[in-house]
């Protein structure tokens, strides 16, 4: 499990692209949102959780 990355995955670089593409600005692993969001629009008050195929056992993996 430690081998596992917390930030930066695969997964999630496309969002960050996609979502700084469209012009929202987000934070990042925010220790002050309970759960601790992969990505945080703080002002439309949105917290974006990305879990990966190794978490739900994806075929693709």
């Amino acid at each position: 499990m430690s081998v596992m990355l917390s930030r930066d995955t695969g997964t999630e670089k496309p969002l960050r692209r996609e979502v700084h593409k469209r012009g929202m600005r987000y934070r990042t692993h925010l220790k002050t949102v309970l759960g601790k969001p992969d990505r945080a629009i703080i002002r439309a008050r949105i917290a974006v959780f990305v879990d990966g195929c190794f978490w739900h056992r994806c075929p693709l993996s």
